[in-house]
Parts: structure tokens; sequence; C-alpha cells
């Protein structure tokens, strides 16, 4: 954060669950990002549909994907935009 010009944006993206099959894959709540920069303004929307889920639409029809992904609860990946002040 210190090496990032005032003005400048880090770029995020990332889960924010948990893997149940795999304790050692943590997601990161957008909670926890904007802790992690306390100073930036964080703008995040929810975009990707949970990948096991995803795979299991898209094998009965790939067009099943945009309408199980409008769903917000089920998207799991998230991409922020996290500016810092000028």
């Amino acid at each position: 954060w210190r090496w990032l010009a005032p003005g400048g944006a880090v770029l995020w993206y990332d889960f924010t669950v948990n893997n149940p099959r795999n304790p050692d894959v943590r997601g990161v709540p957008l909670d926890e990002v904007r802790a992690l920069f306390p100073q930036g303004r964080v703008t995040a929307r929810r975009l990707t549909l949970a990948p096991p889920l995803a795979r299991a639409v898209c094998r009965i029809h790939p067009r099943l994907y945009p309408l199980f992904n409008v769903v917000p609860l089920l998207r799991t990946h998230v991409l922020a935009w996290i500016e810092k002040p000028r």
C-alpha cells in the first residue's frame, strides 16, 4: 500500500468462501479485504458463479450459466477496485 501512489489503485479478484473439500483453501470475505486496506475506498462486485455449481450447470447446458449467475448468493468471487486517496 505504501508503494502505491496517491490516486492509484489495487485490483483484487478472489473468492469469498472456504473450499469445503480442501481446508487449506480459505476464502477472503469482503470485510477482511476492507480491513486490509482501511484507508482505501473499496468498490466491489460479486461476479463468478461458484465453480462446482458452474461446472454442473454447464454440463446440462451452457446457456444455463447466465440464469444461475443472476442470483448473487451463488456468486463466490469478488472483483474489487481499492483506491488510495490523493
